[in-house]
């Protein structure tokens, strides 16, 4: 089985973030690949637009986009404090009625950030973006991405995949990787094996290409064994049994099949 991946006609569209950016890393460690960066709440389009493209998408996205083949094989989850996304309390005891998004909002933290606090806290709560670049103590936010890094401000908040994996007993798959192809899918399966393996033996050299803070290049170094790229049972079962929270909750209206390949 070779070492790397032909990317030469092929685009992988990924969001910009700390475990996308490992993900794309334990692919191909020895030969550049045609990476795309998005927002993303925008990956799922550009997956659609771009021809011969495989996406690291958030598994949410699938709601819309349920004509998608989707690895089996591979994704990122999480079953930690470590996480892509942590929700913020106020420091002031109070009633919590809004949750405002922050950072690299996707569909998975408009959908699931209203469940988590139907199911986990007995709160009905209104989700909206927030339009102001201050953080402010007094209210509830849901931040995504880098932007919980800076300022090592993920210390103040509560991991939103632990919150995931309590009411579904099961890791949370955050991205997915998908395509429009069955046959990019099959490929890229057949290419790569035991990503997880990779990261634990490069971890060290990965972080510093990605040049962060200390403290949070120790905070993932004490709980990387809790990221998994290299999906098992569990993260596929936990992925439809949040599809079914989803439906008990009102969000869609029907069940459906995910295409695993």
């Amino acid at each position: 089985m070779p070492d790397f991946f032909n990317f030469k006609d092929m685009n992988i569209i990924i969001p910009n973030n700390i475990f996308a950016t490992l993900f794309v890393l334990t692919l191909n460690s020895e030969k550049e690949i045609n990476v795309l960066v998005r927002d993303s709440s925008l990956i799922s389009k550009e997956l659609l637009n771009t021809e011969q493209s495989i996406a690291l998408m958030p598994s949410m996205d699938l709601i819309n986009n349920r004509e998608l083949f989707v690895s089996k094989k591979f994704g990122v989850s999480f079953e930690s404090p470590l996480a892509n996304s942590y929700l913020y309390f106020p420091s002031e005891s109070k009633e919590i009625k809004d949750v405002l998004l922050k950072g690299d909002v996707s569909s998975n933290e408009v959908i699931l950030s209203k469940i988590i606090f139907n199911e986990r806290f007995d709160l009905e709560v209104n989700i909206a973006l927030d339009s102001q670049k201050a953080f402010d103590t007094k209210k509830t936010y849901h931040i995504c991405g880098n932007e919980n890094w800076q300022n090592n401000l993920y210390l103040k908040g509560t991991s939103f995949a632990e919150q995931v994996l309590e009411i579904i007993n099961q890791p949370y798959l955050n991205y997915i990787v998908v395509s429009s192809s069955e046959e990019l899918i099959k490929e890229f399966n057949s290419k790569f094996d035991k990503l997880n393996e990779k990261l634990l033996a490069n971890l060290e050299s990965y972080l510093q290409k990605i040049n962060l803070e200390n403290s949070v290049t120790e905070f993932i170094q004490e709980e990387i064994n809790s990221i998994n790229f290299d999906l098992t049972n569990a993260e596929l079962e936990g992925l439809q049994e949040t599809f079914n929270y989803v439906y008990f909750n009102k969000i869609i209206d029907d069940l459906f099949d995910v295409k695993f390949i």
